[in-house]
């Protein structure tokens, strides 16, 4: 089991490459948001799985930077 995971953390936020941990969605989620609102274009919210692996849940190519999803 990834340590990350066992220590309680399911999701991050990546910014730039930079990376913030979450223990809750909807503030990781806030996060996410927050900085796309900012204008940064490379922002992902993934969440961790047990096994250490990584789903993408959100990214800022899917967000106009008004916060509108775009089509």
């Amino acid at each position: 089991m990834d340590n990350d995971y066992k220590n309680g953390w399911r999701y991050i936020v990546w910014v730039g490459g930079n990376d913030n941990y979450y223990k809750n969605f909807k503030v990781a989620q806030m996060d996410f948001y927050r900085w796309v609102l900012k204008g940064y274009d490379d922002v992902f919210l993934t969440e961790l799985n047990k096994d250490g692996t990584e789903e993408v849940l959100r990214n800022s190519e899917e967000y106009n930077f008004n916060g509108t999803t775009s089509n």
